[in-house]
């Protein structure tokens, strides 16, 4: 079910469906933006944030955005710096370097197995009816 929002961007109300909080219009603006950097980058790999900003008219902070989204990657020599959230580490796009990501995705694994295992031991078995549905509070009266 849609939820109603304010738009980032224009500050108009809308249903959001999910990702950025952008109206149709702004979303559209956006991904227009996008192709102009990842156009802008794709000549000019080494440019600065500043250099792509100037030269697409898109705000830095956008363009951070889409690195962290990881919808954009900076080049190998890149001037712009991106840094693990976790240790620090330079990284190219995102917001974890691989070695965090994959301590974050394995400390969830434990910590999901542990509360499946915890709610496993308290959970009451519930009865299907004929259709195949469950039913919590079926046998309360």
């Amino acid at each position: 079910m849609p939820e109603i929002r304010y738009c980032k961007e224009c500050h108009r109300i809308f249903q959001y469906m999910g990702g950025p909080v952008l109206c149709s219009y702004c979303r559209k603006k956006d991904d227009e933006e996008f192709e102009k950097v990842r156009a802008f980058l794709k000549e000019y790999p080494g440019a600065t944030m500043q250099e792509v900003s100037n030269a697409t008219g898109v705000k830095p902070s956008k363009i951070y955005r889409w690195l962290k989204e990881e919808r954009l990657e900076v080049s190998e020599g890149s001037p712009v710096a991106l840094n693990c959230e976790r240790c620090g580490v330079r990284i190219r796009s995102g917001r974890f370097c691989i070695e965090c990501s994959k301590m974050l995705a394995r400390e969830m694994m434990q910590a999901s197995g542990d509360l499946r295992q915890r709610l496993g031991r308290e959970r009451v078995p519930f009865e299907k009816d004929e259709f195949g549905l469950y039913y919590k509070h079926k046998n309360e009266t």
